[in-house]
């Protein structure tokens, strides 16, 4: 009987992957208040899995979209900041393997810019969107304006 589990469950593994529970390869995205360290999200994320920041800018008050995929080493991978115009703080020219596409009224910078960690000042204005498997979440309503927080990969 025992002998039936184990194959029952190596070939569930190598068939059926996607049933596998969250194992050590996983990873939870955290969002904590960088003074107290309390975590506002703790949401599960797995490699190759991408996540989005979304924001007004602060001077030119157009929309802003980043899109981040975790690696299998636990970093945040940022692939693309998109954006109406060349705003302060914004890519404005290739750097390395960075591209730039102009598709429709959006300018799109292709990236491969690893990160540990994110610091993100609250705006007041900024409407700053973190979208996690379809689920939105607004940094104003997890924090208030002014205070700074940390995005990173924990186990």
């Amino acid at each position: 009987m025992a002998r039936w589990i184990v194959s029952l469950v190596l070939f569930s593994s190598i068939f059926f992957p996607s049933l596998q529970a969250q194992g050590p390869e996983g990873f939870f995205l955290l969002l904590e208040n960088r003074e107290s360290r309390r975590v506002l999200l703790r949401l599960p994320l797995q490699p190759g899995e991408c996540f989005q920041y979304a924001y007004i800018h602060s001077s030119d008050h157009t929309p802003v979209r980043d899109t981040f995929r975790i690696d299998e080493g636990g970093k945040m991978i940022l692939l693309e900041e998109s954006f109406l115009w060349y705003g302060a703080g914004l890519e404005f020219q290739g750097h390395g393997e960075a591209q730039l596409s102009f598709a429709g009224p959006w300018t799109r910078v292709h990236l491969n810019r690893d990160f540990s960690q994110l610091a993100i000042r609250v705006g007041r204005v900024a409407r700053q969107i973190l979208t996690v498997r379809g689920q939105n979440y607004r940094l104003d309503e997890l924090e208030e304006p002014g205070e700074c927080l940390i995005l990173s990969l924990s186990h």
